[in-house]
């Protein structure tokens, strides 16, 4: 009989019975089982239990793609990566695995594989599908085997993480391949850097043409930088491209600039007469309602008032107005909500004179008024009413009350045991009004009571003739029964409670009952009979119970099948019915006694079940979450909830709110982990983005003019990067890092250079004006131009021609020639002024020369 309850324990309700059902499992025998609990059981403890046990990549990989719980995903990826690597008993054999590996892309499978499979040839395989540079240092800095770490080394491709290998590594062969490996990087990476070095600084030149003021000359050296752009774009990197792209683009939009500003004017000009189009429609519908508007179309002035604030709103996002204009709408729109409210009340105060006076001088004089508030009229005292003389309460009113009703409906049954009732009062004591009730009332008492006697005998006699006809009916035991007591129950209806004469009649119409109802004793001995049979039923219930506890062995029963049981027999119990009450009493207190005895047990066990899981939530409890030792923490806790799940099992309206309370402490205690990584994720962005904020303020410095403050910005902006980047940095921004600082060290170590060019600039900036120009001031602004190897004048270039043939072989064959220290020793020997169409020669010579921005 309770076979039913024992299924399998992977199939039980229970979720922990399930998970240690799962431990007895097989991963090839009981596969189809395991991918049942995988993918579809409602707990994820019990998904994650099944996948930890299952050999079937297909569904390993269905869990870990599309299942919902991150432990549960966790928990395919682990196996997983145990079965490739070979460390389980069910791993599948050397050949196959070594295939799965060499078709896997996923970093951290081969990671794991390379570090703790036991098969050296499968580590090779993972370790060649791995390109990693963090996961391949761990493996060459602390693999098991010295093969593994040299074939780790020999992967890594990242500057700084061979840098690393080579100071950190144990092994003089993988410290060898690490170092040569970084040393041909660097020459790589310095030869592509000096190449890309020439293009940044076109880049920077473009940046800060952008910025200079738009004059005459700003076109044709635009011009210039595009041609020099497109002689070298086809190297550069796209993020180079696009600065240089974006600086075009500045270039251009300057040119477009006033345009704009025009157009913005516009735009404010036309939002404000929309403003003022907004305020003229109001005082418009304010000047143009009449009383009747203010009556009838409440909700289209609502409307229009709404309309036109929104109208007001749009135009003031286009443009702000101005506080005088905002007060002033504020006060017309308040004014408009004002009239609109005092309409309103007045429509919903109509009947109350006092309220409309109120409104009615509350009411503004220049506008029409509601037609309700033009005809007020004061309201009317009222008469003082004067209060009757109380009139002294009758005691039998509600008897005299109910009998006049059933009088005067015809219900003679009823009235007469209320009469009945009234003349036990009269006899009682003194009751002159109930009399006087009565006596009026007797007339049609005694009026029913002939009706009935002449209207009910004939009825009377129908029914005995009705009941003697179902003497020889056909119908069915319970038909004839239901039949019988309908009769029955109309022969009661026409009874007056206090006639005697239809004795006669009631004799006969008993005789036929008798009659008819004998077909109805064979039915209901029948039912006798099922009585009983559900009776000997409900004794072998009894029976089953008591044999089951002498059976039992509690220290070993199952209890949650005990449970089922207990709840089981009872609704048996019930479903043998009807049963005779005064035969079934020995039954039920036997029956009741067997379930006294279960629910014994069953609360001895659960108090033992109980305490169990008290103490583990008491642990619980007591985990501290405060300072640094979290981790601890929470190694505690996963030990706590894996005891947790071994305890015994316990009824579930008991087990829940000792459920819920061990949840929330390990919700406690997990909140503390999650929260102390949410912070040092926040303190790693607050990291990196004051370090971003420094890289942008020195690549700005970069792109600005070279000057003395521009020097001291960089020296600044470097030391304030040394501050902030130490640690690990994602790679764009460690590589961003690098390549600013190259640059500005590159800057900085040309400030001398700089310095130089610039006292040279003010020199020739210094050198007196004159209005014709002198062969010396010509031969002067020859030699700039030739040593800047800039294009001179047409008609200066034999002059040109002559200074390098005559002057510069002698010059150039000085020790330590300069370009700049020649122009300085030429200024120097220059004897006179200079006419400013040379002096401008001289110094578009030198802007070539400039150090830091060319």
């Amino acid at each position: 009989m309770f076979g039913r309850f024992f299924k399998p324990r992977w199939q039980h309700t229970n979720p922990d019975i399930r998970l240690k059902a799962i431990e007895t499992l097989s991963g090839n025998d009981d596969a189809d089982v395991l991918a049942q609990l995988a993918r579809g059981d409602a707990s994820a403890l019990v998904r994650a239990a099944a996948t930890a046990r299952a050999t079937d990549f297909n569904l390993l990989d269905e869990v870990f793609n599309h299942d919902a719980a991150p432990s549960v995903r966790e928990a395919a990826s682990m196996r997983i990566m145990a079965l490739l690597a070979g460390t389980t008993s069910d791993a599948p054999p050397h050949d196959t695995r070594l295939r799965l590996v060499r078709l896997t892309d996923n970093p951290e499978v081969l990671a794991h594989i390379a570090a703790q499979s036991p098969d050296e040839a499968c580590q090779l395989a993972a370790i060649e599908r791995l390109d990693r540079a963090p996961l391949l240092v761990n493996l060459a800095l602390e693999a098991a085997s010295e093969p593994v770490r040299v074939a780790a080394a020999q992967r890594i491709t990242s500057l700084p993480e061979l840098k690393r290998l080579a100071r950190e590594g144990r092994d003089k062969r993988v410290v060898r391949i690490a170092r040569d490996a970084a040393r041909a990087l660097q020459e790589q990476q310095q030869q592509q850097e000096a190449q890309s070095a020439r293009i940044i600084q076109l880049a920077d030149r473009f940046e800060q043409h952008a910025r200079r003021r738009v004059d005459a000359l700003y076109g044709p050296r635009l011009e210039q930088l595009e041609q020099q752009w497109n002689e070298s774009s086809s190297i550069a990197s796209p993020e180079l491209a696009t600065r240089v792209n974006q600086a075009l683009h500045r270039c251009r939009s300057q040119l477009s600039e006033l345009q704009e500003e025009h157009r913005r004017k516009a735009l404010e000009e036309t939002a404000r007469l929309e403003r003022n189009a907004a305020c003229r429609s109001l005082y418009q519908l304010l000047g143009e309602a009449s009383g009747e508007t203010w009556e009838s179309q409440l909700g289209e002035m609502r409307s229009a008032l709404a309309t036109q604030q929104r109208r007001w709103q749009g135009a003031s996002q286009q443009s702000e107005p101005g506080s005088e204009e905002r007060d002033a709408f504020t006060h017309l729109t308040a004014a408009f909500e004002a009239m609109l409210a005092l309409a309103t009340q007045a429509n919903e105060h109509r009947d109350d004179p006092e309220k409309l006076v109120e409104l009615a001088n509350q009411w503004p004089n220049e506008y029409a008024r509601p037609p309700i508030l033009d005809t007020i009229t004061q309201p009317q005292s009222r008469l003082d009413e004067t209060p009757s003389k109380p009139v002294k309460a009758d005691p039998h009113r509600g008897l005299v009350i109910a009998l006049k009703r059933e009088l005067s409906k015809g219900n003679l049954r009823h009235a007469n045991r209320l009469w009945h009732k009234a003349e036990a009062v009269l006899a009682d004591g003194d009751a002159p009004s109930l009399a006087r009730e009565l006596e009026k009332l007797s007339e049609r008492r005694a009026e029913l009571q002939d009706w009935h006697r002449f209207a009910a005998e004939p009825k009377k006699v129908e029914l005995c003739e009705q009941m003697e006809a179902l003497a020889g009916s056909t119908m069915d035991a319970p038909q004839l029964a239901s039949a019988i007591q309908a009769l029955h129950e109309e022969w009661r209806s026409l009874m007056s409670s206090d006639q005697d004469e239809d004795q006669a009649l009631w004799d006969r119409f008993k005789g036929a009952t008798d009659v008819a109802y004998e077909p109805c004793k064979a039915h209901f001995a029948e039912q006798d009979a099922q009585r009983k049979a559900n009776l000997v039923k409900r004794k072998e219930l009894c029976q089953q119970l008591e044999a089951f506890m002498e059976a039992q062995d509690w220290s070993k029963a199952d209890w949650e099948g005990v449970w089922q049981i207990r709840q089981q027999a009872p609704r048996d119990w019930k479903r043998y019915h009807p049963v005779r009450f005064t035969d079934a009493r020995d039954t039920q207190k036997r029956f009741s006694a067997a379930l006294s005895a279960l629910d014994e047990k069953l609360d001895e066990h659960s108090k033992e079940a109980e305490s169990q899981r008290t103490r583990l939530i008491e642990q619980a409890e007591q985990i501290s979450v405060e300072g640094e030792d979290l981790r601890n923490a929470i190694g505690l806790a996963q030990e706590i909830q894996k005891q947790w799940r071994n305890t015994s099992w316990l009824p579930p309206s008991r087990h829940r709110p000792l459920q819920k309370r061990f949840r929330k402490a390990m919700d406690r205690v997990f909140k503390a982990r999650d929260q102390q990584k949410d912070q040092q994720k926040q303190e790693m962005a607050q990291r990196q983005e004051q370090l971003s904020s420094h890289l942008a303020a020195l690549e700005t410095a970069l792109g600005a003019e070279f000057s003395d403050a521009n020097a001291a910005t960089l020296k600044a902006e470097l030391n304030a990067l040394d501050d902030v980047s130490g640690g690990r940095l994602p790679a764009p921004m460690n590589k961003k890092l690098q390549q600013l600082r190259r640059r500005a060290q590159e800057r900085l170590s040309r400030l001398g250079d700089w310095q130089d060019w610039h006292h040279l600039q003010e020199q020739v900036q210094a050198l007196p004006g004159e209005e014709a120009p002198s062969d010396a001031a010509l031969v002067l602004a020859v030699a700039f131009e030739a040593l800047a190897s800039v294009p001179s004048p047409e008609p200066e270039r034999q002059r040109r021609l002559a200074w390098q043939l005559e002057a510069l072989p002698s010059a150039m064959k000085k020790q330590g020639f300069a370009v700049m220290d020649e122009m300085q020793r030429l200024l120097k020997t220059h004897e006179g002024g200079i006419s400013e169409a040379e002096r401008k020669r001289l110094l578009d010579a030198l802007a070539v020369l400039e150090p830091g921005n060319a």
